[in-house]
């Protein structure tokens, strides 16, 4: 009991950990300091706020990427090759609900089913390799997943889909969980095996309700392949067992323009018009911020400023927002090389080292929390991969601001230094800048001076700002470096603090030398 309920722990705090760097989240904060506004207030305004941010013309949500997917939605053939470019979504905030209520695996199965959703609403398929790299699951797990929800009765194209899957055919996602709930199975299993979270059901039945209130009064327009999907679950249901479960009729939810969009705000949230003008403020900051042209396969991620301290809480950090390449056409490997994928690790872990140092570089430190969501696979996953290259250093959050149980890449950097490698060697084996190396060239210099001269740990601490663990990490290099052979690093970093001192001058008034 004591092991599950800690990784319940763990888990929360990773989820909302990375739950905070979401755009619907910025906005929550934004609408609690600007307009005073409640938490679950300014959270539900938050998800409406940046559904619509995301739908503008034009605009690419900052989770969204555009990826080059197979024309036409009956396109099955493995010889097809009329490409289309797409908008699809590998991560979402629906992902960490699902993560937090039912767990890992649920999540990974409700990125699979939107990817494909997304392509199928948008008339193209997405191949099972596609899956396997957007998802970071192995070949083996995505076809098992997929014909476990094909048993289930889901309809799950992809291209190349067999010829007996395709004659199977089955119900829309949506559709089935619709389908079952009416049905009288529980909602929870429902939902779970859908793999929908409380509000993505809530948002679906929302919509149901008002087409199924359309179809009753015979007001219903085909076109759209889910709400015909939807018109045949309401002919065989009965209208006396149906039309109490529905919502009142209402506004369904508009992505238009401003103007229909603020009308629904200003009926659902009461908002004055002073509000509903700073609202706007803040809306249109987040679309110029957005609608700057990008990559397809790039990503807008907000990561704590690489300036925040160990020990703040991430409440208090200042995030800034980072772009990350999340698909390069060079993670799929040769076919020569892994035609089958079957070496995913590769591609996880050459992923983990480009998102991490992207962010460094873009003045921000990313998380095992933040690289669990943003590749769909636990932290722990992730940690095991960075722990397998250690000759690789890969700048997160933990080792450079020294939190945590990892060893820290100054360490490794320190070392690969005493050891008589050059500074383009340490570049090139760590991914780290010139100017970094040279940071904690000076900073491991003035420890090693400051400890010659007789100063304490405490002292040390109070004078270079750093923390107690890691300057017994350093104190820790001295003494197993101290051997002839290290004779001229030692001196030469030395010099290094002498040409620094004027640094340390004000930290050191008062200090006895």
């Amino acid at each position: 009991m004591g092991r599950a309920k800690e990784y319940r722990q763990r888990l929360k705090y990773q989820v909302a950990s990375a739950r905070k760097k979401t755009l619907e989240s910025l906005l929550a904060v934004r609408f609690i300091e600007e307009l005073g506004m409640s938490e679950t207030e300014a959270r539900l305004l938050g998800y409406r706020t940046s559904r619509w941010i995301s739908n503008q013309p034009g605009i690419r949500g900052p989770n969204q990427i555009l990826s080059d997917a197979v024309s036409g939605r009956d396109a099955f053939s493995r010889k097809h090759k009329a490409l289309k470019k797409i908008r699809l979504t590998p991560y979402d905030i629906e992902d960490l609900d699902l993560e937090l209520e039912f767990g890992l695996s649920t999540m990974q199965a409700g990125r699979i089913l939107r990817l494909i959703e997304e392509a199928y609403r948008q008339d193209a398929l997405l191949s099972a390799k596609q899956l396997t790299v957007l998802c970071n699951i192995t070949p083996t797990s995505l076809r098992s997943r997929l014909a476990g929800l094909r048993r289930e009765g889901m309809w799950v194209p992809v291209a190349g889909l067999p010829r007996v899957d395709r004659e199977r055919g089955g119900m829309l996602r949506s559709a089935w969980a619709l389908a079952r709930y009416l049905d009288g199975e529980s909602l929870s299993e429902v939902r779970r095996t859908a793999a929908l979270s409380r509000e993505a059901f809530r948002q679906l039945w929302s919509r149901f309700s008002h087409v199924a209130r359309s179809i009753l009064k015979g007001r219903f327009k085909q076109g759209d392949p889910e709400e015909e999907a939807w018109a045949a679950i309401v002919h065989v249901v009965p209208e006396k067992t149906l039309l109490p479960l529905l919502e009142e009729p209402g506004v369904p939810p508009s992505f238009g323009d401003w103007a229909s969009f603020m009308n629904e705000l200003m009926v659902d949230f009461a908002l004055s018009p002073v509000k509903a003008r700073a609202l706007r403020e803040i809306a249109e900051e987040m679309l110029t911020a957005l609608s700057d042209s990008r990559p397809d396969g790039d990503v807008v991620y907000w990561a704590v400023a690489s300036t925040e301290p160990a020990g703040k809480p991430l409440e208090a950090c200042r995030l800034v927002p980072v772009s990350l390449t999340l698909i390069d056409p060079e993670d799929v490997p040769p076919p020569d090389v892994d035609r089958d994928l079957n070496r995913l690790s590769d591609i996880k872990f050459r992923k983990v080292l480009r998102y991490a140092t992207q962010a460094k570089y873009a003045g921000g430190y990313l998380t095992y929390a933040d690289l669990g969501y943003l590749l769909g696979i636990h932290p722990e996953a992730i940690s095991r991969l960075v722990r397998s290259h250690p000759a690789v250093a890969v700048p997160l959050r933990g080792m450079e601001c020294d939190i945590g149980r990892g060893v820290t890449h100054r360490k490794k950097i320190i070392k690969l230094y005493l050891e008589m490698h050059t500074e383009t060697e340490i570049v090139a084996r760590t991914g780290h800048s010139y100017e970094a190396i040279e940071n904690y060239l000076k900073e491991f210099a003035a420890v090693l001076v400051l400890s010659e001269r007789g100063l304490t740990v405490p002292l040390i601490r109070r004078v270079t700002g750093r923390s107690v663990k890691l300057i017994n990490t350093y104190l820790e290099l001295i003494q197993e470096y101290s051997g002839p052979e290290y004779a001229f690093r030692l001196h030469h970093l030395r010099k290094v603090f002498e040409l620094h001192e004027d640094e340390l001058k004000k930290s050191l008034r008062g200090v006895k030398r």
